[in-house]
């Protein structure tokens, strides 16, 4: 069965994108290569990637079967 809700979200924010998770999945997904005191700050949307960063982490979300959404915002 195919997922189609939107596990983890990445806005662009200048040069940077601002990392939610949008399900339960995304934000266990997220634990699993986070340390420990970094969850509350995932959890408020306070984190900001790189590109690169973001690029990778997409990578490995979607090869785990994550829906991501990378958003650009106008």
């Amino acid at each position: 069965m195919e997922r189609s809700s939107t596990d983890l979200s990445l806005t662009a924010k200048g040069d940077t994108y601002q990392l939610l998770p949008r399900s339960v999945m995304g934000m266990l997904w997220l634990q699993t290569h986070f340390e420990t005191n970094t969850w509350d700050l995932i959890c408020s949307g306070a984190v900001r990637l790189k590109a690169e960063s973001c690029d990778h982490l997409c990578s490995d979300a979607v090869d785990a079967g994550l829906n991501v959404a990378r958003l650009s915002v106008i």
